[in-house]
Protein backbone atom coordinates (compact mmCIF):
# COMPACT_ATOMS: atom_id res chain seq x y z
CA UNK A 1 0.00 0.00 0.00
CA UNK A 2 1.16 3.62 -0.94
CA UNK A 3 2.27 5.46 2.31
CA UNK A 4 -0.20 8.69 2.45
CA UNK A 5 0.35 11.92 0.12
CA UNK A 6 1.98 14.46 2.40
CA UNK A 7 2.74 16.73 -0.24
CA UNK A 8 -0.72 17.79 -1.59
CA UNK A 9 -2.16 20.50 0.77
CA UNK A 10 -5.60 20.19 2.15
CA UNK A 11 -8.63 22.38 2.76
CA UNK A 12 -9.19 22.89 6.74
CA UNK A 13 -12.83 22.52 7.61
CA UNK A 14 -15.00 25.15 5.23
CA UNK A 15 -12.63 27.68 5.53
CA UNK A 16 -10.24 29.14 2.86
CA UNK A 17 -7.20 27.88 4.41
CA UNK A 18 -5.03 25.36 3.18
CA UNK A 19 -2.54 23.58 4.59
CA UNK A 20 0.63 20.66 4.10
CA UNK A 21 -0.84 17.63 5.79
CA UNK A 22 2.62 17.24 7.80
CA UNK A 23 2.38 19.86 10.13
CA UNK A 24 5.08 21.21 12.47
CA UNK A 25 3.98 21.76 16.27
CA UNK A 26 6.33 24.12 18.13
CA UNK A 27 5.53 23.26 21.61
CA UNK A 28 8.96 21.47 22.51
CA UNK A 29 10.50 25.44 21.27
CA UNK A 30 8.67 26.67 24.30
CA UNK A 31 10.85 24.20 26.39
CA UNK A 32 13.86 26.67 28.16
CA UNK A 33 16.44 22.82 27.59
CA UNK A 34 15.72 23.22 24.47
CA UNK A 35 18.62 25.29 22.84
CA UNK A 36 17.72 28.25 20.33
CA UNK A 37 20.04 27.01 18.37
CA UNK A 38 18.04 23.44 18.27
CA UNK A 39 14.91 25.38 17.75
CA UNK A 40 16.03 26.87 14.47
CA UNK A 41 17.57 23.29 12.71
CA UNK A 42 14.18 21.67 13.80
CA UNK A 43 12.15 24.66 11.80
CA UNK A 44 14.89 24.73 8.84
CA UNK A 45 14.63 20.14 8.46
CA UNK A 46 10.55 20.45 8.40
CA UNK A 47 10.66 23.25 5.80
CA UNK A 48 13.18 21.32 3.99
CA UNK A 49 10.94 18.31 4.04
CA UNK A 50 7.96 20.45 2.58
CA UNK A 51 6.20 21.29 5.97
CA UNK A 52 4.28 24.55 5.22
CA UNK A 53 2.03 25.07 8.62
CA UNK A 54 3.41 25.88 11.60
CA UNK A 55 1.46 25.66 15.39
CA UNK A 56 2.62 27.82 18.30
CA UNK A 57 0.87 29.69 21.41
CA UNK A 58 2.04 32.14 23.66
CA UNK A 59 1.39 29.48 26.47
CA UNK A 60 4.20 27.69 25.30
CA UNK A 61 6.92 28.40 27.16
CA UNK A 62 4.97 31.47 28.36
CA UNK A 63 5.73 33.62 24.78
CA UNK A 64 9.18 31.34 24.08
CA UNK A 65 7.77 29.53 21.74
CA UNK A 66 6.25 32.11 19.27
CA UNK A 67 9.55 33.99 19.47
CA UNK A 68 12.26 31.63 18.50
CA UNK A 69 9.54 30.10 15.87
CA UNK A 70 9.48 33.29 14.62
CA UNK A 71 13.41 33.88 14.22
CA UNK A 72 13.65 30.30 13.02
CA UNK A 73 10.77 31.14 10.20
CA UNK A 74 12.46 34.35 8.96
CA UNK A 75 15.50 32.11 7.70
CA UNK A 76 13.38 29.42 5.48
CA UNK A 77 11.27 31.39 3.61
CA UNK A 78 8.83 34.52 2.43
CA UNK A 79 5.61 34.39 4.73
CA UNK A 80 2.92 33.81 1.63
CA UNK A 81 4.41 30.29 1.87
CA UNK A 82 3.39 29.08 4.73
CA UNK A 83 0.70 29.05 7.59
CA UNK A 84 0.83 29.90 10.85
CA UNK A 85 -1.95 28.78 13.70
CA UNK A 86 -1.15 30.45 17.33
CA UNK A 87 -3.94 30.38 20.15
CA UNK A 88 -6.09 32.94 21.92
CA UNK A 89 -7.28 33.04 25.23
CA UNK A 90 -4.46 33.87 27.33
CA UNK A 91 -2.83 37.15 28.02
CA UNK A 92 1.02 37.57 29.15
CA UNK A 93 1.38 40.27 31.08
CA UNK A 94 4.74 41.53 33.11
CA UNK A 95 5.41 40.61 36.46
CA UNK A 96 8.74 42.14 37.10
CA UNK A 97 8.43 40.50 41.27
CA UNK A 98 6.42 37.64 41.81
CA UNK A 99 3.37 38.06 43.11
CA UNK A 100 1.89 35.01 44.17
CA UNK A 101 -1.61 36.65 44.48
CA UNK A 102 -1.75 36.29 40.85
CA UNK A 103 -1.23 32.42 40.97
CA UNK A 104 -4.19 29.87 40.79
CA UNK A 105 -4.50 26.24 40.65
CA UNK A 106 -6.51 23.42 38.93
CA UNK A 107 -9.05 21.15 40.78
CA UNK A 108 -6.05 18.37 40.81
CA UNK A 109 -3.60 21.10 42.22
CA UNK A 110 -1.50 22.19 38.91
CA UNK A 111 -0.95 25.16 38.07
CA UNK A 112 -3.33 27.34 36.19
CA UNK A 113 -1.63 31.05 35.88
CA UNK A 114 1.88 30.80 35.67
CA UNK A 115 4.73 32.55 35.66
CA UNK A 116 7.95 32.60 33.50
CA UNK A 117 10.92 33.23 35.74
CA UNK A 118 13.31 33.95 33.08
CA UNK A 119 11.49 36.29 30.98
CA UNK A 120 8.90 37.53 34.34
CA UNK A 121 6.07 37.14 32.60
CA UNK A 122 2.62 35.29 34.41
CA UNK A 123 -0.46 34.34 32.15
CA UNK A 124 -3.80 35.44 33.11
CA UNK A 125 -7.02 33.98 30.66
CA UNK A 126 -9.36 36.37 28.67
CA UNK A 127 -11.34 35.24 26.06
CA UNK A 128 -13.23 39.10 25.49
CA UNK A 129 -13.15 41.08 22.73
CA UNK A 130 -10.51 43.67 24.35
CA UNK A 131 -8.17 40.90 25.24
CA UNK A 132 -8.28 38.88 22.39
CA UNK A 133 -7.31 41.86 20.42
CA UNK A 134 -4.79 43.00 22.51
CA UNK A 135 -3.23 38.87 22.52
CA UNK A 136 -3.10 38.81 18.85
CA UNK A 137 -1.35 41.82 18.36
CA UNK A 138 1.25 40.64 21.01
CA UNK A 139 1.15 37.80 19.12
CA UNK A 140 2.44 39.27 16.28
CA UNK A 141 4.91 40.82 17.80
CA UNK A 142 6.39 37.82 19.08
CA UNK A 143 6.44 36.27 16.16
CA UNK A 144 8.24 39.08 14.34
CA UNK A 145 4.99 38.48 11.36
CA UNK A 146 2.78 40.68 9.69
CA UNK A 147 0.06 38.34 10.06
CA UNK A 148 -1.14 34.90 11.33
CA UNK A 149 -3.75 32.57 9.34
CA UNK A 150 -5.59 31.46 11.83
CA UNK A 151 -6.57 31.58 15.37
CA UNK A 152 -7.41 29.08 17.96
CA UNK A 153 -9.22 29.73 20.88
CA UNK A 154 -7.11 27.85 23.52
CA UNK A 155 -7.91 25.57 26.81
CA UNK A 156 -11.65 26.20 27.62
CA UNK A 157 -11.94 22.97 29.04
CA UNK A 158 -11.92 20.86 32.52
CA UNK A 159 -8.27 20.65 32.61
CA UNK A 160 -8.12 24.35 33.64
CA UNK A 161 -11.89 25.47 34.52
CA UNK A 162 -14.25 24.32 36.48
CA UNK A 163 -17.78 25.02 35.12
CA UNK A 164 -18.05 28.28 36.53
CA UNK A 165 -14.91 29.57 34.93
CA UNK A 166 -16.34 27.88 31.39
CA UNK A 167 -19.48 29.57 31.75
CA UNK A 168 -17.22 32.85 32.46
CA UNK A 169 -14.98 31.91 29.27
CA UNK A 170 -18.28 31.39 27.43
CA UNK A 171 -19.42 34.91 28.44
CA UNK A 172 -16.47 36.96 27.45
CA UNK A 173 -16.87 35.03 24.09
CA UNK A 174 -20.85 35.42 23.35
CA UNK A 175 -21.66 38.68 21.57
CA UNK A 176 -24.24 39.52 24.21
CA UNK A 177 -21.33 39.67 26.68
CA UNK A 178 -17.69 40.29 25.82
CA UNK A 179 -17.66 40.22 21.97
CA UNK A 180 -15.17 37.89 21.53
CA UNK A 181 -16.54 35.56 18.91
CA UNK A 182 -17.92 38.29 17.17
CA UNK A 183 -14.34 40.20 16.82
CA UNK A 184 -13.03 36.94 15.71
CA UNK A 185 -16.06 36.35 13.24
CA UNK A 186 -14.98 39.86 11.82
CA UNK A 187 -11.03 39.17 11.50
CA UNK A 188 -11.54 36.59 9.12
CA UNK A 189 -14.65 37.98 7.34
CA UNK A 190 -11.80 41.11 6.55
CA UNK A 191 -9.82 38.62 5.28
CA UNK A 192 -7.28 39.47 9.00
CA UNK A 193 -7.51 35.91 9.40
CA UNK A 194 -8.43 32.81 7.57
CA UNK A 195 -10.14 30.45 9.91
CA UNK A 196 -10.80 30.26 13.20
CA UNK A 197 -10.46 26.83 15.38
CA UNK A 198 -10.85 25.85 19.11
CA UNK A 199 -8.67 23.51 21.18
CA UNK A 200 -9.98 20.08 21.85
CA UNK A 201 -8.22 18.64 24.65
CA UNK A 202 -7.93 14.91 26.08
CA UNK A 203 -4.96 14.70 28.30
CA UNK A 204 -4.54 13.08 31.93
CA UNK A 205 -5.58 15.93 33.95
CA UNK A 206 -9.22 16.17 31.84
CA UNK A 207 -9.44 12.32 30.78
CA UNK A 208 -12.52 12.08 32.80
CA UNK A 209 -14.28 14.31 31.79
CA UNK A 210 -14.39 12.68 28.45
CA UNK A 211 -17.69 10.32 27.57
CA UNK A 212 -20.12 13.39 27.96
CA UNK A 213 -18.95 16.74 29.80
CA UNK A 214 -16.03 17.91 27.76
CA UNK A 215 -18.21 16.81 24.64
CA UNK A 216 -20.63 19.32 25.70
CA UNK A 217 -18.27 22.27 26.57
CA UNK A 218 -16.88 21.55 22.43
CA UNK A 219 -20.65 21.82 20.99
CA UNK A 220 -21.33 24.91 23.38
CA UNK A 221 -18.74 26.84 21.71
CA UNK A 222 -19.42 25.88 18.10
CA UNK A 223 -22.86 27.41 19.11
CA UNK A 224 -20.92 30.79 20.35
CA UNK A 225 -18.70 30.71 17.60
CA UNK A 226 -18.11 29.64 13.92
CA UNK A 227 -15.43 27.51 14.26
CA UNK A 228 -13.49 26.60 10.95
CA UNK A 229 -11.64 23.55 12.84
CA UNK A 230 -10.67 21.74 15.62
CA UNK A 231 -6.66 21.28 16.92
CA UNK A 232 -7.65 18.11 18.34
CA UNK A 233 -4.80 16.78 21.05
CA UNK A 234 -5.76 13.14 22.82
CA UNK A 235 -8.69 11.72 21.67
CA UNK A 236 -8.26 10.83 17.82
CA UNK A 237 -4.54 8.70 18.59
CA UNK A 238 -3.61 4.81 17.75
CA UNK A 239 -4.54 4.44 21.03
CA UNK A 240 -7.48 6.42 21.88
CA UNK A 241 -10.52 7.02 19.07
CA UNK A 242 -13.57 8.43 21.56
CA UNK A 243 -13.43 11.42 19.19
CA UNK A 244 -15.55 9.03 16.31
CA UNK A 245 -18.15 8.58 19.10
CA UNK A 246 -19.56 12.59 19.04
CA UNK A 247 -16.86 15.29 18.51
CA UNK A 248 -15.89 14.26 15.21
CA UNK A 249 -19.34 13.36 13.89
CA UNK A 250 -20.76 16.87 15.33
CA UNK A 251 -17.79 18.66 13.14
CA UNK A 252 -18.41 16.44 10.36
CA UNK A 253 -22.46 18.10 10.90
CA UNK A 254 -21.34 21.45 10.94
CA UNK A 255 -18.40 21.88 8.28
CA UNK A 256 -15.66 21.76 10.90
CA UNK A 257 -12.19 20.52 10.14
CA UNK A 258 -9.46 18.81 12.24
CA UNK A 259 -5.79 19.25 13.08
CA UNK A 260 -4.91 16.43 15.08
CA UNK A 261 -1.70 17.54 17.99
CA UNK A 262 -0.24 15.10 19.56
CA UNK A 263 -0.72 12.02 16.92
CA UNK A 264 2.03 10.31 18.75
CA UNK A 265 -0.01 10.55 22.36
CA UNK A 266 2.06 13.34 23.93
CA UNK A 267 5.78 11.59 22.95
CA UNK A 268 4.29 7.96 24.60
CA UNK A 269 4.55 5.87 21.28
CA UNK A 270 7.84 7.29 19.99
CA UNK A 271 9.46 7.15 23.14
CA UNK A 272 7.59 5.51 26.32
CA UNK A 273 10.70 5.75 28.65
CA UNK A 274 11.00 8.81 28.56
CA UNK A 275 7.69 10.77 27.95
CA UNK A 276 4.38 9.92 29.70
CA UNK A 277 0.76 9.12 28.17
CA UNK A 278 -1.05 12.80 27.30
CA UNK A 279 1.55 14.59 29.82
CA UNK A 280 0.81 12.78 32.92
CA UNK A 281 1.07 9.09 34.33
CA UNK A 282 0.27 6.68 32.16
CA UNK A 283 -2.56 3.82 33.04
CA UNK A 284 -1.80 0.41 33.06
CA UNK A 285 -4.73 0.07 30.22
CA UNK A 286 -2.71 1.99 27.94
CA UNK A 287 0.72 0.40 28.60
CA UNK A 288 -0.61 -3.25 27.91
CA UNK A 289 -2.85 -1.59 24.46
CA UNK A 290 0.35 -0.21 23.63
CA UNK A 291 2.39 -3.40 23.60
CA UNK A 292 -0.45 -5.27 21.64
CA UNK A 293 -0.10 -2.59 19.07
CA UNK A 294 3.71 -3.02 18.89
CA UNK A 295 3.50 -6.34 18.28
CA UNK A 296 1.38 -6.50 15.65
CA UNK A 297 3.39 -3.21 13.89
CA UNK A 298 6.54 -5.43 14.96
CA UNK A 299 4.77 -8.64 13.18
CA UNK A 300 4.59 -6.30 9.65
CA UNK A 301 7.62 -4.75 9.83
CA UNK A 302 6.23 -1.24 10.00
CA UNK A 303 7.23 0.77 13.36
CA UNK A 304 4.50 2.18 15.09
CA UNK A 305 5.13 5.89 14.92
CA UNK A 306 4.67 6.05 10.86
CA UNK A 307 0.62 3.70 11.57
CA UNK A 308 0.14 5.88 14.35
CA UNK A 309 1.23 9.44 12.09
CA UNK A 310 -0.32 7.91 8.77
CA UNK A 311 -4.02 6.95 10.76
CA UNK A 312 -4.92 10.43 11.99
CA UNK A 313 -4.75 11.51 8.88
CA UNK A 314 -6.69 9.05 7.43
CA UNK A 315 -10.02 10.19 8.94
CA UNK A 316 -11.72 12.80 6.05
CA UNK A 317 -12.33 15.81 8.60
CA UNK A 318 -8.68 16.34 9.10
CA UNK A 319 -6.67 18.31 7.44
CA UNK A 320 -3.56 18.02 9.28
CA UNK A 321 -1.12 16.18 11.76
CA UNK A 322 1.22 18.48 13.66
CA UNK A 323 3.81 16.33 15.18
CA UNK A 324 5.99 18.08 18.02
CA UNK A 325 10.02 18.42 17.53
CA UNK A 326 12.52 19.27 19.48
CA UNK A 327 15.41 19.12 17.36
CA UNK A 328 15.94 18.58 12.85
CA UNK A 329 16.34 15.09 13.75
CA UNK A 330 12.75 14.59 15.56
CA UNK A 331 11.76 16.90 12.44
CA UNK A 332 13.03 14.19 9.86
CA UNK A 333 12.02 11.28 11.51
CA UNK A 334 8.50 12.91 11.17
CA UNK A 335 9.17 12.88 7.44
CA UNK A 336 10.49 9.47 7.43
CA UNK A 337 7.05 7.82 8.94
CA UNK A 338 4.47 9.80 6.89
CA UNK A 339 6.77 7.83 3.70
CA UNK A 340 6.49 4.41 5.02
CA UNK A 341 4.37 2.11 3.24
CA UNK A 342 2.15 0.06 5.61
CA UNK A 343 0.47 -3.05 4.38
CA UNK A 344 -3.17 -3.02 4.06
CA UNK A 345 -3.08 -6.28 6.42
CA UNK A 346 -1.66 -4.55 9.14
CA UNK A 347 -4.51 -1.87 9.56
CA UNK A 348 -7.13 -5.40 9.05
CA UNK A 349 -4.99 -7.40 11.93
CA UNK A 350 -5.65 -4.20 14.52
CA UNK A 351 -9.54 -3.93 13.87
CA UNK A 352 -9.60 -7.65 13.84
CA UNK A 353 -7.98 -7.59 17.03
CA UNK A 354 -9.82 -5.32 18.56
CA UNK A 355 -6.82 -2.75 18.94
CA UNK A 356 -8.98 -0.31 16.55
CA UNK A 357 -12.70 1.05 16.88
CA UNK A 358 -14.10 -0.98 13.35
CA UNK A 359 -15.75 3.02 12.73
CA UNK A 360 -12.41 4.37 12.19
CA UNK A 361 -11.11 5.49 8.45
CA UNK A 362 -7.73 3.92 7.53
CA UNK A 363 -5.28 4.80 4.73
CA UNK A 364 -6.13 3.41 1.21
Amino acid sequence: MQAIDIDTPRRVGKSVLTVTPLGFGAGPLGDPRVSATACIEAVSAAWEGGVRLFDTAPEYGIGRSERRLGVALAEVGERAAYAVNTKVGRTLEPEPVRNEANKSVTSDGGVRTPRDPRSGHRVHFAYDRAAIASQHRDSLTRLGLPYVDSLTIHDIDYGYHDDAQIDAALAQLSRSGGGGAALLEEMRANGTIKAIGLGCNREMRNYATWGGRHERVVERIADVVDLDFLVVAGPYTLLDTCALDRVLPFCASRGIGAIIASPFAGGWLLAPERAGYMYGETPQAVRDKTAQLERVCREHGVPIGAVALQFVLAHPSVAAAIPGARSANEAVEAQRLMRIDIPEPLWSALKSGGLLDERAPTPA
